[in-house]
């Protein structure tokens, strides 16, 4: 899985690019580009029905990608026939019942946000081949019977991280924590972003955090606590995720400390921390607009119609789409459409279509 992100240096988004997307998502807005330009949005005239089945809905990446499907199923004619959450990381067993039950129900799609990379290939194969047609959303999955994922560069997320620091301070004193140990997205993020700072900021120094014991405020807060103040020197913090940000910027309130925060995700919370400078920036993990695309290319498959954006190497084992991976800072925090992208609506009830 590895080799995804190393070999697909060339297409993450540089600086240059990032500006240009950024530059770019307002007018993207304004013409309601749901699918920010990626492919031409489609109507399905065959019937098409979607099972998903997703790791949890306790944050706004798998909620977004939960209410991208459903709201992009209703724009296309096509029927969501039942959404399952897993619980966590790591809960194969209850997925691979899902995905049994899927099969039962006899839905023509079965979308999956896999709980954990590998282990899946023999359920999905049989669901292959009982005609059912198996796609990815959110993360990887490792397994050639799946027949397109849509997913976002971690790696290339961890590199516009430390791009963005650079152009704040070219000399930081980083506080990099890490994240929770065996979390390879985490893991992929925390490199990236070291091995681009070096290269970005060639004054910088880095004080690696310990693992976290999970992703939590409370966990960003106490190790950015604990650190900051046995390295008065630090002043800048690298977060793979938004929670362990938002508990690093309330150490930094605590403390008086001035220091520039880079994360990546968004929350509604982050929104006016971004704009007080509490976080300098935080890179968008678009859910939304992987549930709308994963729609879309279903609709594609399923009609024979082309596939345009899709990449196919050695890195998956089945072709896969990227989502941009574009910074939020203070200069477009107000212009960026988030709504579109990360968070979905706020009366949005997840419940609603749990069946």
């Amino acid at each position: 899985m590895k080799n995804l992100y190393q070999s697909l240096r060339a297409l993450s988004i540089s600086a240059a690019i990032t500006a240009l997307i950024s530059a770019a998502y307002p007018a993207m807005a304004q013409d309601n580009d749901r699918l920010m330009g990626i492919v031409e949005p489609v109507v399905a005239t065959k019937p098409l029905s979607i099972g998903l089945a997703v790791v949890h809905l306790n944050d706004d990446f798998w909620r977004g990608i939960t209410y991208g499907v459903e709201d992009e199923a209703k724009r296309s004619n096509v029927k969501l026939e039942r959404v399952f959450v897993a619980g966590a990381y790591g809960n194969v067993r209850e997925q691979f019942a899902q995905l049994a039950t899927l099969k039962t129900l006899g839905v023509d799609v079965a979308v999956l946000g896999a709980s954990a990379f590998n282990g899946f290939d023999p359920i999905i194969k049989d669901l292959q081949s009982s005609g059912i047609n198996v796609m990815a959303v959110g993360i990887p999955v490792n397994s050639p019977n799946i027949s397109l994922g849509v997913t976002q560069d971690d790696a290339g997320i961890g590199r516009v991280e430390a791009t963005v620091l650079c152009e704040a301070n070219k000399s930081p004193k980083v506080l990099a924590i890490p994240g929770p140990a065996g979390a390879e997205w985490a893991r992929l993020r925390h490199v990236a972003f070291k091995e681009e700072l070096a290269k970005k900021c060639t004054d910088a120094t880095v004080v690696d955090a310990p693992f976290s014991a999970g992703l939590t405020l409370q966990n960003g807060l106490t190790q950015a606590s604990d650190l900051l103040l046995k390295h008065p020197e630090i002043n800048a913090i690298f977060t793979p995720q938004v929670s362990l940000g938002m508990g690093a910027a309330q150490a930094k309130r605590q403390l008086g400390r001035d220091v520039t925060i880079v994360t990546s995700a968004l929350v509604p919370e982050v929104l006016p921390m971004i704009k007080r400078g509490d976080i300098y920036a935080s890179v968008s993990e678009p859910g939304i607009l992987m549930g709308r695309l994963i729609v879309q290319y279903a609709i594609r498959q399923n009609e024979g119609l082309p596939l345009p954006n899709t990449n196919k190497d050695d890195s998956l084992p089945y072709p896969y789409v990227l989502t941009p991976t574009a910074a939020i800072t203070k200069a477009n925090v107000d212009s960026f459409p988030v709504h579109n992208t990360d968070l979905p609506p706020a009366d949005w009830k997840a419940s609603a279509i749990m069946r």
